[in-house]
């Protein structure tokens, strides 16, 4: 018997969080807690405090399906796609090295999951008036969460980039204002010290309404607690804004993509390089290279 197999899920959680695989490309702090909290997800609709299950929880089947196909079929088969992320072939050789019995896992391993659509973004013009007024009065009122606003509607980053973000991490070329965007996850446009890093065009009003309020290139930009952007930001939009998304702060990096698209004619493909896209396919359709910007214009809130 495996000594491990007397083990929680929480001892696999943390096994798979704060570890590094010997070889290939890494995962993201942020990308390997949204995993596992998509895995506690996934298990707590088939039992109460998954982390203290365990392991064997993972082989368990509900109305005669495994778990991941019964969850796939009623609730969401992208959870799924993700929480599965924990199970993929480097972390099942690491934890068969640790003495796991891994044919635990084979329900997920082997389930082939199709994913849900990407729903196409509508931009909703009192949704937009909405943002703008209610954020735009932020630069009064609370300066770090209007930058996390500018940097997420301005320049369209993800929360956990902009969490990461500094000053020094802005810098121009002949044609450009540009941010660079620094990933743990392998590399991109370059790999400076072991981190992979993109560099990404940016609409150069808003990489000057956010410039304006610098103090040092190792500062970070926004400078407060964790929560303020995760949960206080998120909050205040969907109550002051009335955005219903799941995700408050990812909507307004999808007003930028829109944004930008219709300030070039539709063109998805600045949009791709704006947003960081790993593929066009997620701005639907072709593109290569750094495209020249054009200047945007700061909404005023009077």
């Amino acid at each position: 018997m495996c000594v491990y197999m007397t083990r929680q899920c929480n001892d696999l959680f943390r096994d798979y969080e704060f570890n590094r695989l010997p070889i290939g490309k890494q995962a993201s702090d942020d990308t390997k807690r949204m995993v596992v909290v998509t895995m506690r997800r996934v298990l707590g609709k088939y039992v109460t405090n998954p982390d203290e299950r365990p392991l064997t929880i993972f082989a368990k089947q509900k109305n005669g399906l495994s778990l991941p196909e019964h969850y796939a079929k009623n609730y969401s088969a992208n959870d799924v796609r993700i929480a599965r992320s924990i199970f993929s072939k480097g972390w099942i050789r690491f934890y068969e090295k640790q003495g796991v019995d891994v044919s635990l896992f084979s329900d997920w391993v082997n389930m082939q999951v199709a994913c849900n659509k990407v729903k196409r973004f509508y931009a909703d013009e009192r949704e937009r008036m909405a943002i703008e007024r209610v954020c735009g009065a932020l630069k009064d009122t609370d300066v770090e969460l209007y930058k996390a606003y500018a940097l997420a509607y301005g320049l369209g980053l993800r929360s956990s980039e902009i969490q990461r973000a500094k000053y020094g991490d802005f810098w121009e070329t002949a044609e450009n204002k540009v941010i660079r965007i620094w990933s743990p996850k392998g590399v991109d446009d370059g790999q400076i010290d072991g981190m992979g890093y993109q560099d990404r065009p940016c609409d150069p009003a808003w990489w000057n309404e956010i410039m304006s309020f610098k103090t040092s290139d190792d500062d970070l930009i926004v400078q407060v607690q964790e929560d303020r952007i995760t949960r206080e930001f998120p909050k205040m939009l969907r109550e002051l804004c009335g955005i219903t998304a799941r995700q408050p702060v990812h909507r307004l990096r999808k007003y930028a993509g829109h944004r930008i698209m219709k300030a070039h004619d539709d063109n998805p493909y600045i949009a791709k390089e704006v947003l960081g896209h790993s593929s066009v396919e997620l701005t639907t359709r072709v593109y290569v290279g750094m495209p020249t910007i054009k200047m945007g214009v700061i909404p005023q809130n009077n």
